[in-house]
C-alpha cells in the first residue's frame, strides 16, 4: 500500500520560511532597528490641517480594506461601508462581482442604503423613490416624465473602484482606475494567499472610540518596547523582544518570537514548533492583520482598522475570526478568550494612554519633538511613508 504523505500548509511553509531569520537574530542577540532616532514634531498628531490632507491623499485616493469576502456570502449581499471618507455601498451581484458605489442618490444627495448589511436585489432611497438594482443602474423613477428626458446621465450611482483577492475586499472612494490587489499587496501577496481568509468566520466584532489622533492609536501597533511596561498583566513574557522587520512598499511585516524561542537555536529545523510563529501584518494606512498562534483547538486572527473621525478621535474597529470557521466549543473558547484579552488590553492599556498622552500634547509648546528609538522601527517606517505620501 503506498503511503499518502499529507501535505505541508501553506501557511506553515510561510512560517518556516520566516523562521530562519528570527532564529538567527536570536542566536546573534539582535533584533531590528532603524538607523538612528527619530524626532517627530507634535504637530503630527495634533495639525487639523494634516488631518484634511491625510483624508484626500490616504483614505480618499487608496486602496482601503473594506471587509472580508465572507461579509458579502453571496450574489446580493449588501454591506455599507462609511470608514473611507464617503458613504458607499458594497454589493456582490449576480455574476458574483463586488461592486462599490457612493451610497448616494444622484436626485438629491441623500442617502440610499441605512441598513448596516442585509440581502436585497434592489435599493430604494426613502426621500423620493428612486430605485436601483445591484449594479448601480436606476430601475424606478417616480414621475420621471416631469423630468423631461434630463437625467439620462444621473440615473446610476456613481461607482467606486473595487476589488476582491485572497479573500479579503477593497474600495477606494474616490474615481479612479482599477484596483491591482497583486501589485498594492506587492511581495506580501504569497502571505496573504497562504493565510486564507477565505475561510475565515468572523466571531466577535466591536467598534471603540478614542479621543487620540489616528496616527497614535496605530504607533502603539507598530513595537514592542511597550509590552513588559504597559502590558505587564495581559501579554508580557509572551513574547520575546527580538523580531524580524520587513517592508512591502507602505506595509510591514513584523514576525514576532515566540515564548521559549531561545531553545531554537539548539534544535533543528525540522524541530522547530512553527505553528508558534505570531505574525502581524500592516496594510497602509489604517489596518492591521494578526495571525496567532496556532493551537490545537485552531487558528485565529484578528483585524484591527483605525479610522479617523477628526484630527483629534479615532474609531477602532476590532474584528477576531476563526480560519476555517470554528471548529469545536475549545475553539471557540479560545477565540472568546483571546478577543476578550485583547479587547481589554485596547481599552484599558493601549487607548487609555493614548488619551491620555493626546492630552499631554495638548500642553506641551508648539514645535516640540518626541523622540522615536531605533527599536521602534514600524512607527518610522509609518511615519516616513504619512510624509512621503502626505507631507
Amino acid at each position: 500500500m503506498t503511503e499518502v504523505i499529507e501535505a505541508e500548509p501553506a501557511l506553515r511553509i510561510l512560517r518556516r520560511e520566516l523562521a530562519g531569520p528570527l532564529v538567527e537574530n536570536i542566536r546573534r542577540g539582535e533584533t531590528a532597528l532603524s538607523p538612528g532616532v527619530l524626532q517627530e514634531d507634535i504637530a503630527f498628531y495634533l495639525d487639523p490641517a494634516r488631518f484634511d490632507a491625510e483624508q484626500r491623499a490616504l483614505f480618499r485616493s487608496m486602496p482601503i480594506f473594506a471587509c472580508l469576502s465572507v461579509d458579502l456570502p453571496e450574489p446580493g449581499s449588501f454591506r455599507t461601508f462609511d470608514e473611507a471618507g464617503a458613504p458607499m455601498l458594497l454589493t456582490r451581484g449576480k455574476d458574483g462581482k463586488v461592486r462599490a458605489f457612493l451610497n448616494v442618490c444622484p436626485h438629491r444627495a441623500s442617502r440610499v442604503v441605512r441598513e448596516a448589511s442585509g440581502k436585497a436585489s434592489r435599493f430604494t432611497c426613502r426621500f423620493h423613490g428612486w430605485t436601483f438594482d445591484a449594479t448601480g443602474a436606476c430601475i424606478g423613477i417616480p414621475d420621471e416624465g416631469n423630468f423631461c428626458g434630463a437625467i439620462g446621465h444621473q440615473k446610476q450611482l456613481a461607482e467606486c473602484p473595487a476589488a476582491e483577492r485572497h479573500g479579503m475586499v477593497f474600495v477606494r472612494s474616490a474615481p479612479g482606475p482599477e484596483i491591482d490587489l497583486a501589485a498594492h499587496f506587492g511581495t506580501f501577496d504569497r502571505d496573504f494567499a497562504a493565510i486564507g481568509f477565505e475561510s475565515a468566520e468572523v466571531v466577535h466584532s466591536d467598534d471603540i472610540h478614542v479621543q487620540a489622533n489616528w496616527k497614535y492609536g496605530l504607533d502603539t501597533f507598530f513595537e514592542t518596547y511597550h509590552l513588559n511596561s504597559l502590558h505587564r498583566e495581559t501579554f508580557r513574557g509572551l513574547f520575546s523582544p527580538i523580531c524580524v522587520f520587513d517592508t512591502a512598499g507602505p506595509h510591514h511585516r513584523y514576525t514576532f518570537a515566540p515564548l521559549g524561542i531561545a531553545d531554537w537555536p539548539g534544535m533543528a529545523p525540522v524541530d522547530w514548533p512553527l505553528d508558534l510563529i505570531p505574525l502581524q501584518y500592516f496594510l497602509f494606512p489604517n489596518t492591521i492583520v494578526s495571525v496567532g498562534s496556532t493551537s490545537a483547538s485552531g487558528l485565529t486572527i484578528n483585524i484591527h482598522q483605525i479610522f479617523p473621525s477628526a484630527h483629534d478621535r479615532f474609531v477602532s474597529r476590532l474584528s477576531y475570526c476563526a480560519l476555517g470557521g470554528l471548529k469545536s466549543p475549545e475553539h471557540r473558547a479560545d477565540v472568546d478568550a483571546a478577543y476578550l484579552r485583547a479587547r481589554a488590553a485596547l481599552v484599558d492599556e493601549d487607548y487609555s494612554v493614548a488619551a491620555e498622552s493626546h492630552r499631554g500634547l495638548l500642553g506641551l509648546a508648539p514645535g516640540t519633538t518626541l523622540p522615536v528609538g531605533r527599536q521602534e522601527i514600524g512607527v518610522q517606517n509609518f511615519h516616513a511613508n504619512i510624509a512621503r505620501l502626505v507631507g
